[in-house]
C-alpha cells in the first residue's frame, strides 16, 4: 500500500497557489499584496492595451505614485514580435556596458567578426564547437579575456559570429591579423576574419542611462539588432535547440540579460526608481472590470447622444 504524503509537505495544488507563484515569478521577484480589488481593477482597466503576441493576462501594478498604474507583462520571448525589440534593448545595454567598464578598467576591447567556410552550411552548433576551439587557443595566448559574442544568420543563410573581447590580465593587446586568420581556420572558420579596435565608450552608467545617451559605441548597438524575431527563427531553423543568439562571459554577465531585462522592465512599468510593484491577472477582478467597462460603454453613449 503507497504510504500518503503528509499533507504540509505537498505542493501547492490550488488555482489561487499557482496564480501566486505565478505573479512571484513575473517581474523575477517576490511582490506584496496591498492593493484593494477596487483599486487593480482600475489601474488595469486603464492600461494600454498589450503588443505581446503571447499575452498572458498579467500586469505590473506600480504603486509609487499617486495612484496606481498597470503595465502588461511581456512574455520575454525572443521570438515575440514586441517582446524581442525589448530584449535587443536590454541586449544592448549589457554590452554597451561591458564596454565601458573594460575600459575604465584599463583594458582596450576589440571587435571581432568571424565567418563560416568557403563551402558553407555549417549548422549552429557547428559554430558553437568552432568558437570553442578558438576562444581555448585565444585564451592560451593571453589574448582573451571578457567577451561578449553575437550570432549573425546573413540573408543567404549563412552563420557570422561577431564578438566583444576585452584584453586578458595575462595581457591581451594587439593580435596579429595573420595570427587570428590561421588560428580562425583552424578552429572550422573561415580564414578571413575581421577585428578592430572598440572606440572609448565614456564611463559606465547605469542600465537605462545607456539608452538615452549617444555616449557608447556603435559596435554595441550593431550586435544588438541581431537579437530579434528574425534572428531568433532563422536560428530556429538552423537547428539551435535553444534560441539564443548571446552568449557572454562570467565577467562580462554582470547579472545577464535577463538580470538587465527585470531593471529595465521595472524602470518600464514604473516610470521612476521608486515604484513599488503588485503583479495580478486581470481575472482575480474580473467582475470589477466588468462593472468598469459597461460604466465606460455607458458613458460613450451618453456623450454620443448629447453630441
Amino acid at each position: 500500500m503507497r504510504s500518503k504524503v503528509p499533507r504540509a509537505t505537498r505542493p501547492p495544488t490550488s488555482l489561487e497557489a499557482r496564480r501566486a507563484a505565478r505573479r512571484a515569478d513575473a517581474l523575477g521577484k517576490s511582490t506584496a499584496q496591498g492593493l484593494k480589488p477596487h483599486e487593480i481593477a482600475t489601474a488595469i482597466h486603464n492600461a494600454k492595451a498589450s503588443n505581446c503576441d503571447r499575452f498572458a493576462g498579467y500586469y505590473a501594478i506600480a504603486t509609487g505614485g499617486e495612484k496606481p498604474t498597470a503595465s502588461a507583462i511581456r512574455c520575454k520571448s525572443r521570438r515575440c514580435s514586441w517582446c524581442s525589440k525589448f530584449v535587443g534593448l536590454a541586449t544592448y545595454a549589457v554590452l554597451a556596458d561591458g564596454i565601458a567598464r573594460s575600459q575604465a578598467a584599463g583594458s582596450a576591447v576589440r571587435f571581432m567578426t568571424l565567418t563560416d567556410t568557403a563551402e558553407g552550411g555549417a549548422t549552429v552548433a557547428e559554430f558553437g564547437q568552432s568558437w570553442q576551439k578558438l576562444s581555448q587557443r585565444l585564451d592560451r595566448r593571453g589574448y582573451l579575456g571578457d567577451f561578449a559574442r553575437v550570432l549573425e544568420v546573413q540573408k543567404r543563410g549563412s552563420l557570422h559570429i561577431h564578438a566583444l573581447m576585452a584584453d586578458s590580465d595575462r595581457g591581451g593587446g594587439f593580435i596579429p591579423q595573420a595570427e587570428l586568420s590561421t588560428l580562425a581556420a583552424d578552429s572550422g572558420f573561415g580564414s578571413i576574419v575581421d577585428i578592430r579596435l572598440v572606440r572609448p565608450a565614456g564611463e559606465p552608467m547605469a542600465l537605462v542611462e545607456y539608452l538615452n545617451k549617444q555616449t557608447v559605441t556603435n559596435e554595441a548597438m550593431e550586435l544588438a539588432r541581431y537579437c530579434t524575431k528574425q534572428t531568433a527563427d532563422q536560428l530556429a531553423d538552423l537547428g539551435a535547440k535553444r534560441v539564443r543568439p548571446v552568449n557572454l562571459s562570467r565577467e562580462w554577465k554582470g547579472g545577464g540579460i535577463r538580470a538587465a531585462e527585470r531593471k529595465l522592465m521595472e524602470h518600464w512599468y514604473g516610470r521612476n526608481d521608486d515604484a513599488q510593484f503588485e503583479v495580478h491577472h486581470a481575472s482575480e477582478v474580473g467582475d470589477q472590470l466588468h462593472r468598469l467597462e459597461a460604466m465606460a460603454r455607458a458613458v460613450e453613449r451618453l456623450q454620443l447622444v448629447a453630441a
